[in-house]
């Protein structure tokens, strides 16, 4: 019974033995197949009981009855026949329901395994390609950051134009480097 082989056993041994077998795909399919059959048959038979008790009701007619009369009366009994009708189609219906919803239960619980080691598999690529992306702006960010920090070499004068205003370093001063240098912290 290889449907049943994530059931723990002490919860099979509560199953009564009667059912035990059912928890398996191909004897559960014979089962509901045989419901089927004899709830369809059931079915014909309710159906020519319904036939038989409709003709010989609405046949009855009585001294003084109005028109209908006997058909309205016919319909109390009719009624239960339609009944039986309908719940052995239903039945039919149900046992067909329970075998195709049993199969779909066992392919997704022997699908589930491998769905769980995609997923994982998944989320570690994910993590991992979060880490590289992570990893990537912070070295960017370090490389930009060392860039601007770093002194930059004299602008050679050609043409006698320049980059920007003309840096005239003063002997013994250091260039401005960042946003502090252009504060005088003696002060402070």
């Amino acid at each position: 019974m290889t449907e049943i082989e994530h059931v723990a056993e002490e919860t099979l041994n509560r199953v009564p033995a009667d059912f035990r077998p059912l928890l398996n795909l191909d004897h559960l399919t014979t089962f509901t197949l045989d419901r089927q059959r004899e709830h369809n048959n059931d079915v014909s038979g309710y159906q020519a009981g319904y036939v038989v008790f409709q003709i010989a009701l609405r046949s009855q007619h009585i001294d003084g009855d109005r028109p209908f009369a006997a058909r309205l009366r016919a319909r109390k009994v009719e009624r239960h026949w339609k009944a039986l009708v309908k719940a052995s189609r239903d039945a039919a219906q149900a046992m067909e329901s329970l075998r195709l919803a049993y199969a779909d239960h066992v392919r997704e619980v022997q699908a589930l395994p491998a769905q769980r080691a995609q997923k994982k598999a998944d989320r570690a690529a994910k993590a991992a390609s979060r880490r590289r992306s992570v990893s990537a702006l912070a070295a960017k960010s370090l490389h930009k950051t060392a860039a601007s920090v770093a002194p930059r070499p004299a602008e050679e004068v050609t043409d006698g134009e320049t980059g920007g205003p003309a840096s005239d370093p003063v002997a013994g001063a250091r260039g401005i480097r960042g946003v502090n240098d252009l504060f005088d912290r003696k002060g402070a």
